[in-house]
């Protein structure tokens, strides 16, 4: 029953969403408050539904209801039972019900927080995020069920069966059995799964050269490198800034349909745009944290093609946190917020095409699956439609600002070159991404005689440079007036973060540290320090006017300043990220070598001896070699590590390095080869990456500081008339 209630859910989800997206459409046109309210109560009506779905999938999981194909497919009975919960999204369709969940929640989460003070755009926003809702759902109803049974016919050949929804004429519920099948033409013993119309019935064989050894009535089991704690928590997170920043999208499309381009809806969206930052800012450091562990190659970040479609978005979802601020307030680049706000959603979509169509080749992909087509569609409608409607305002005269950039110096100025550095990453990674894909295509077409294929290295110079571009705009934004700021004081305000930078690069150099790499760190400790000084001067100021301890006036600044303080915060939990990944870039280093027992590795200050090498059976059936190794430093004994290399019966293999890990650097082993007593051994020194996750996490708090609401409400502000130009409110 578990499968057909969860259809029925999941279908009158996707109807409640399809009536409260038709009456939110009516009800835009009519201002009618009562059908307004109809659409708001409709759409709340989602989440319950979703929810009791997710539920029923992660019952039948944990239960064991193997007829249910997806749960065949992501779940077995030697899994954890941690395990059997996350792999909701541990596969296509169940991830992409999990994905339609959290889109309902920031759905219904907008119409509940945002219904009174931006009721205007209400219901236009129900109208694109519903329709986004509605979408996914569509995909889950009709191309991807998570509660697809298995069905077979008693006649039929056993080790076949068909996926449905609906009882295919004259088949039953199909239960596997993994089973052990003795040859006794060949002599063989060969593993199948075979499907019965009962779970206590054994498997009947039809062949008689077969005879049964051993049956179970199993599941596949979770993907190994799904395993990882990293993984179980980076989709969920990459999820929540993908569905996140649909509603700064739904807010952008309203407000250009309704013609009110003022700062309101700006201020609608800024938290929905931080918390959808924040999430996804987590997810990318996650999946590079899983890399690290998993992956096996020593590295956090290898510009896989689908995590850097998960970059883009994040892109220029930083750009548009950053341009908002000039239109709030100075009135300005209202029409460049709206393109940044477009090309995030429009990403978002593009990086959910490639990672589950399969249209990228990436270890983080789904298998190619019928969802190209519809998935290709919205996208392209999507896209065509946002350009149309902005086009059409533009032409209008509504993108025209309050006010001109004054001059260089200004903030304003800082702010807009900051953008073009983002969009102008967004433009190299996008490139470096769909590079071969684009190239292919123009082949096909006779345009171009050869595919364009861009390796990691592709990326380094270019992202490298407008990095620390980046950084030296984080120094030197906060110290300019909006405006205009004179040369004079601006100097002056330079001085100490310069000559401070200064010193650190002199230092560098004289521990031989190459003149680039100094440079570097250089620009990265100017925009650290820069930061720091204006949060001192700001705790200085109140400690002198207040008599506070210097720890309450920090803590009293960013109770009045959330949003101002905890983008400090987050400027420099970026630096300190920067500097973990240029240290841990330039100065790692790698040995290989085969080791017997006995044998000693050395590798920046320590030393690793083999002591032996073993194999054992986890819980979950997977065969583990294990090394055994012991690490020293300055000929004292630090810790033991075990590298190992795990075996499941289906997937690929999994490397888990042992890693002893300090702030000042990684010692990171990993098992690549053994025979006999012998192991070959791959090591990283990898220095001063700590910082990297230390940094990601600052940055978490840092979003939480700047995202937290208000102690006291805000005023609501009425779009004004004068948003809209003269020439438009005349009809000319």
């Amino acid at each position: 029953m578990i499968a057909e209630i969860g259809i029925v859910t999941v279908g009158v989800a996707l109807l409640a969403t399809i009536l409260a997206t038709l009456i939110a459409l009516y009800s835009a046109f009519t201002k009618n408050e009562v059908i307004t309210r109809s659409a708001r109560n409709m759409l709340i009506l989602v989440l319950p539904l979703l929810t009791i779905a997710c539920l029923l999938l992660v019952y039948a999981q944990w239960t064991g209801d193997y007829t249910i194909k997806y749960v065949e497919t992501v779940s077995a009975n030697t899994q954890p039972d941690a395990l059997k919960i996350t792999a909701l999204w541990g596969s296509q369709s169940g991830s992409l019900l999990f994905y339609s969940w959290m889109l309902s929640l920031f759905t219904v989460g907008v119409v509940l927080l945002n219904w009174k003070r931006q009721h205007h755009l209400m219901p236009w926003v129900m109208v694109i995020a519903g329709g986004t809702l509605g979408f996914f759902l569509i995909l889950n109803v009709f191309y991807e069920n998570a509660f697809a049974r298995s069905w077979i016919a008693e006649s039929e050949d056993p080790k076949t069966y068909e996926t449905s929804v609906l009882p295919p004429e004259g088949k039953e519920v199909a239960y596997p059995w993994h089973t052990e099948l003795w040859n006794t033409q060949t002599q063989q013993l060969e593993t199948y799964t075979i499907y019965t119309t009962s779970d206590e019935t054994p498997p009947q064989i039809l062949n008689p050269t077969y005879q049964i050894v051993s049956r179970e009535y199993d599941g596949v089991g979770l993907n190994p490198l799904l395993r990882h704690p990293g993984m179980v928590i980076h989709p969920p997170m990459l999820y929540l800034g993908f569905t996140g920043f649909v509603i700064p999208f739904a807010f952008g499309m309203a407000a250009l349909i309704v013609g009110q381009i003022s700062a309101d809806w700006i201020r609608a969206v800024r938290r929905w745009s931080l918390i959808a930052w924040m999430f996804l800012s987590i997810g990318l450091v996650l999946g590079g944290r899983w890399a690290y562990d998993v992956l096996g190659w020593g590295g956090y970040w290898g510009w896989d093609p689908v995590e850097n479609s998960a970059l883009l978005p994040w892109l220029t979802g930083t750009a548009f946190l950053h341009s908002v601020m000039i239109q709030e307030k100075r009135g300005m680049l209202k029409g460049w917020n709206m393109i940044m706000v477009i090309a995030t959603y429009m990403l978002v979509l593009l990086g959910t095409v490639a990672t589950r169509t399969g249209l990228l080749s990436s270890v983080h992909t789904f298998a190619e699956s019928p969802l190209a087509l519809p998935m290709g569609t919205f996208f392209a409608a999507s896209l065509l439609g946002s350009i149309a409607l902005f086009v059409w305002r533009g032409q209008q005269g509504y993108f025209k600002g309050d006010h001109e950039i004054e001059g260089i110096l200004s903030r304003e100025s800082m702010f807009m070159l900051n953008n073009w550095v983002f969009f102008a990453l967004t433009i190299i990674v996008f490139w470096g991404t769909w590079a071969e894909k684009i190239t292919d295509f123009m082949v096909g077409l006779g345009l171009r005689g050869s595919v364009i294929n861009l390796g990691p290295e592709y990326y380094e110079m270019p992202v490298a440079i407008l990095f620390l571009v980046i950084f030296i705009l984080m120094g030197v934004a906060p110290l300019v007036a909006w405006r205009r700021a004179a040369a004079a004081r601006l100097g002056n305000a330079l001085l100490i973060p310069v000559v401070l930078s200064i010193v650190v690069m002199l230092v560098l150099l004289v521990m031989g540290i190459g003149i680039l790499t100094t440079i570097g760190f250089g620009i990265m400790a100017f925009a650290g320090l820069a930061t720091i000084l204006e949060v001192y001067k700001g705790t200085q100021a109140r400690h002198r006017a207040h008599g506070e301890p210097h720890v309450v006036a920090l803590f009293k600044l960013l109770q009045r300043d959330r949003r101002r303080y905890g983008g400090y915060f987050i400027h420099i939990a970026i630096v300190i990220m920067g500097i973990g990944v240029l240290a841990s870039t330039v100065y790692q280093d790698v040995r290989q070598r085969t080791l017997n027992p006995g044998d000693t590795l050395e590798l920046g200050p320590y030393v690793m001896q083999f002591d032996q090498v073993s194999r054992a059976t986890a819980i979950d059936d997977r065969e583990m070699v294990v090394a055994d190794v012991s690490v020293f430093r300055d000929g004292e004994f630090v810790t033991n590590m075990r590298p190992r290399r795990d075996f499941f019966s289906s997937g690929s293999p999994m490397s888990i390095a042992g890693v002893h890990s300090t702030v000042e650097a990684d010692f990171y082993a990993l098992l690549t080869f053994w025979e006999g007593n012998s192991v070959t051994f791959r090591v990283y020194y990898n220095p001063l990456i700590s910082f990297v996750w230390l940094g990601s996490l600052m940055l978490v708090i840092g979003t939480v500081i700047a995202a937290w609401p208000d102690p006291e409400p805000v005023a609501i502000r009425r779009p004004r008339r004068s948003s809209v130009p003269a020439t438009v409110a005349a009809g000319d």
